[in-house]
């Protein structure tokens, strides 16, 4: 099994998921287009060892894409949860930057198929109407946390959508 970020579930509501993670690493890209590779490639080519010490990473999900209005701004690899973020390789590529995402919570929306960014708008909504029903803000940007490889078919891909929030 891919490891993952580790997480409790406080709540749980249909789509809706309200989870304290522990604090894990990321190497992030910047990126531009839900359904550009880029970001990905550049992330891919650290894990694969384009780092300082020529490095092999184990694959992990989810591949977590920072949103803003404009659509994506970076794609980003979790690294594995053994891995401390001071023994984190640095990367050779400028083009990319290790990110300790600290402890949090966070709302999430669940679903699945490929995402497009007028579906992840209509989430994203959805979500924040969640969230101000269980009376939390968001202190964080968006995020699009996706599970599964381009190749495996739309129905069977877990996709989330992610707001760090703070209890009002």
């Amino acid at each position: 099994m891919i490891e993952q970020p580790k997480y409790e579930i406080l709540k749980q509501e249909g789509p809706f998921e309200l989870r304290h993670y522990q604090s894990f690493s990321m190497i992030e890209a910047t990126d531009r287009d839900i359904q550009s590779y880029r970001g990905f490639g550049l992330a891919f080519d650290f894990i694969q060892g384009d780092n300082e010490r020529g490095q092999k990473i184990a694959m992990t999900a989810p591949v977590v894409n920072q949103l803003n209005e404009n659509g994506i701004q970076t794609t980003s690899f979790v690294m594995p949860p053994k891995m401390a973020f001071e023994d984190m390789p640095l990367p050779t590529n400028q083009n990319l930057r290790r990110v300790l995402v600290p402890e949090r919570i966070c709302a999430v929306y669940k679903f699945s198929f490929s995402p497009k960014m007028e579906t992840v708008r209509k989430f994203e909504t959805a979500l924040k109407t969640w969230i101000k029903q269980e009376k939390y803000s968001i202190t964080g940007s968006l995020q699009l946390a996706r599970y599964n490889p381009p190749f495996i078919p739309g129905f069977l891909k877990r996709n989330e959508l992610w707001f760090e929030v703070t209890k009002d």
